[in-house]
């Protein structure tokens, strides 16, 4: 392999997770992803013996870059000293941003049934980086265990909900408004 050159089944996975943001899971087939990846059809199965192992690879892949990326946020909004519910928002903000990560949510959410208890496993350790990150964001802030259930519960449903469904969003100033009697 050359230098600096992506793996065949690192192309695999990226070629895998676009199609699957695009289409979901169901709708994406292994064909779709030998095309798309410009590969053979046995190189897909000699990497991936199952579309399921490919798309819990996918969920890998997206947990790991979803780890650097919101850590990278997290900094910037600590070392701009925001206050608490803008940080908080800023963080939601970035989750709900990467189409990959709403592709997820969906395909979880709408084809649960036809995952393995890995896969959901998975898809909790995608979960839980949001839920680390935002803890952390937290830890200089005084936010009871009551409290910080009705930040997220109201957050979710101002700003995952409608993102999932393709919905406006809630303003900045809306959200900020409803989060405010919480403190």
């Amino acid at each position: 392999m050359a230098r600096g050159r992506p793996t065949k089944k690192s192309v695999i996975v990226a070629a895998a997770c676009q199609l699957f943001t695009q289409q979901g899971y169901q709708g994406t087939s292994i064909d779709q992803v030998v095309a798309e990846a410009n590969v053979s059809k046995p190189t897909v199965y000699s990497n991936f013996p199952t579309k399921l192992i490919l798309w819990e690879t996918v969920l890998e892949t997206l947990t790991e870059q979803t780890k650097a990326e919101m850590m990278s946020v997290l900094s910037s909004i600590e070392e701009s000293s925001q206050d608490m519910i803008t940080g908080w928002i800023a963080l939601w903000r970035q989750w709900i941003a990467l189409p990959e990560r709403l592709a997820a949510y969906r395909i979880l959410l709408g084809e649960q049934h036809k995952m393995e208890a890995s896969t959901v496993s998975l898809f909790a350790n995608l979960e839980l980086v949001l839920e680390m990150v935002l803890l952390d964001w937290l830890a200089s802030f005084s936010v009871s265990n009551e409290r910080l259930f009705a930040l997220k519960a109201i957050t979710k449903e101002a700003l995952l909900m409608p993102a999932l469904m393709s919905q406006k969003l809630v303003t900045d100033d809306a959200l900020k408004a409803h989060l405010s009697w919480i403190l």
